[in-house]
């Protein structure tokens, strides 16, 4: 930890360390992206605190609950530790898309979860990654660097903001960012 806080990597859920077929809640729907547990662990190894941060609206659609969703981030953990790898946080928002709240990305409410349960954070130093437009926003809102995974989400030419780095993957992001440091 410097002085100024947390190096942490805040994490996109659904299309970032999972594949993303739509509402991901159920654990038989669970698939990691390409190597996404290797990354995580190169992300620790590098000094980075890990925190999931993922809008959950199907909860306040009736899709699913909200305990079906911890179940499934139990889930994720127990698969991801059996690789090695750990997280220190996940924060979600279970609010709508038209819902007002302070936790939906792009605004910043879950960083404010993330700090309370971690300690003080080093945003400047601290990195966003996620395959929407909503994930670079929130990153760019607390000035993080910014990953934006290519996705069906957002075309690059459309974009409201430039991300740091465009990549296919969280493994490509781990992989340019610590090359970087």
């Amino acid at each position: 930890m410097s002085g100024k806080g947390h190096k942490v990597f805040f994490l996109d859920r659904d299309g970032t360390i999972n594949i993303d077929d739509g509402f991901t809640y159920k654990i038989e729907d669970w698939r990691f992206t390409e190597r996404a547990p290797e990354a995580l662990i190169a992300l620790r190894d590098a000094g980075f605190k890990l925190a999931v941060i993922t809008n959950q609206s199907g909860i306040a659609a009736g899709l699913y609950t909200a305990e079906d969703m911890k179940k499934l981030h139990e889930y994720m953990e127990e698969e991801l530790a059996k690789s090695g790898a750990k997280l220190d946080y996940i924060a979600y928002c279970p609010h709508g898309r038209e819902d007002i709240c302070d936790c939906r990305k792009p605004r910043t409410g879950m960083a404010k979860q993330v700090e309370a349960a971690l300690g003080p954070i080093d945003y400047g130093n601290s990195w966003m990654i996620g395959d929407k437009e909503a994930d670079l926003g929130f990153g760019k809102a607390l000035g993080m660097h910014t990953a934006l995974i290519t996705s069906r989400f957002w075309e690059e030419d459309k974009l409201s903001d430039r991300p740091d780095l465009i990549v296919d993957s969280l493994f490509e992001a781990v992989k340019m960012v610590l090359s970087i440091r």
